[in-house]
Order: C-alpha cells, then structure tokens, then sequence
C-alpha cells in the first residue's frame, strides 16, 4: 500500500508535526495518527485547490455535546495543478494536539464540506427532493454547526487521548458521489503497520503507540 505522511498547516488546538518535534510520555501534549482518502478525484472543472481535510473539534464526555470553547485540528492532503491527486492515496497524517475527547464535525473539499452535526438553524434547506439537508458549501464547517451540538457515540467518530499519548485511530476511505464532491459514506479500517511506518519519519517522537479500533475500542499497544 503506497502512503504519504503530511505535515499539517497550524489549526486551533494543534501544532505542526515535524521530524523536529521532540515528544514523549512525560509531554503535556499529544501525537494523533490518522489515516484518510478519498474514492474519486474531485469533478472537472472546480476552480479551487485540490485537497481532502478533515476538521474534529472537542466535546464534552459527560453530556456529549460540543464544546463551543474547546480545542479543534484538521487534517489537510492537498494536490498540485499538475499532479496527480495525493487524496487518492492512503495518507497517514502526524498531528501534535492537545488532550482531550474529540468527534469528526466534517469532511471534504474546501468549496464544499458534508457535517457530520446537526448545522445551526440558518444552515439546512431543502433540496430538490424536499429533503433536508446541511448547508455544506463552507472553508470551515465550524462556521455551520450548531456550536453545542449534540454527539452520538453509535453515529459519530469519536475518541479520547490523553498527554503523552500516541494513539492511531485508523483509517477512514471518504466515498464521494460520482457527480458531485459531497461525500456519502465512511469506510473504516486499519494498517498498522503503516502508522509504524509513518513515526519511524519522526525521530523526536518516542512511546509507545496505542491503536483504538473504532469497531472494537478496546486499546492495544503497536509500538
């Protein structure tokens, strides 16, 4: 499986993962490892930089619900003009991030997010069909939502890390409609070894990794 590992632009609550980034069990901080793609390029013709992000935002356990004031990070693979689509790929992104509970709020092409939250009220419309849906069409889906919004552990991506921690939370494989760049699905799965792989690029980081399976949240140790 081919992959690429991604130095992410800063974003409230997270820090730029480097091979300088010195890290460990006694830090305050953080590591997060994800792994995302996307089925199918974006459609001809969208006249905006071509990348995949993903932006997760903290919640609260006890009432799962969103922290207006909480700490929030993205993850970003962008493309050339000229290159072929790195989205494409299984990209494992490196994110230095503070502790805490944190739910996947939305996912796509910057001209274009699918949320994963209820939006806020002035957000939904109907389409053609009459069906309601969230208003997408945003840089920053956290614009959109309702800043409390409620959570749904059988529904929601979710999880908790704590300081000092490495933790790898898997992949996720985004399915985009074929004649539109909304996403539909998710599709979940593991490689630890490409995690693995990925840290060995970041020197300053020592631990050991712990993978949560999303589909089995008992934890285990990788590394």
């Amino acid at each position: 499986m081919m992959l690429l590992v991604v130095v992410l632009s800063a974003c409230a609550g997270s820090f730029d993962a480097s091979t300088a980034t010195q890290f460990d069990a006694s830090s305050d901080t953080a590591i997060v490892l994800v792994g995302t793609s996307v089925s199918r390029p974006q459609d001809k013709g969208v006249g905006v930089v071509r990348r995949l992000e993903t932006y997760w935002q903290e919640y609260d356990p006890s009432t799962l619900r969103l922290q207006p004031e909480g700490e929030s990070f993205l993850t970003r693979v962008s493309a050339g003009a000229v290159s072929d689509p790195q989205y494409l790929i299984p990209t494992v992104s490196v994110l230095q991030v503070d502790p805490g509970s944190y739910a996947l709020i939305g996912a796509g092409f910057p001209h274009l997010m699918t949320l994963y939250v209820p939006p806020k009220d002035t957000m939904t419309q109907r389409d053609s069909r009459g069906r309601l849906q969230s208003w997408t069409h945003t840089v920053d889906p956290r614009r959109h939502i309702d800043p409390e919004a409620d959570v749904d552990p059988r529904g929601n991506v979710l999880f908790s890390v704590e300081p000092g921690q490495i933790l790898y939370i898997g992949h996720f494989t985004f399915e985009k409609w074929s004649y539109i760049d909304s996403l539909r699905s998710v599709d979940y799965s593991l490689d630890e070894e490409a995690a693995r792989q990925v840290l060995e690029g970041f020197p300053g980081i020592s631990g050991e990794m712990i993978t949560l399976d999303l589909q089995n949240p008992a934890q285990s140790v990788s590394r």
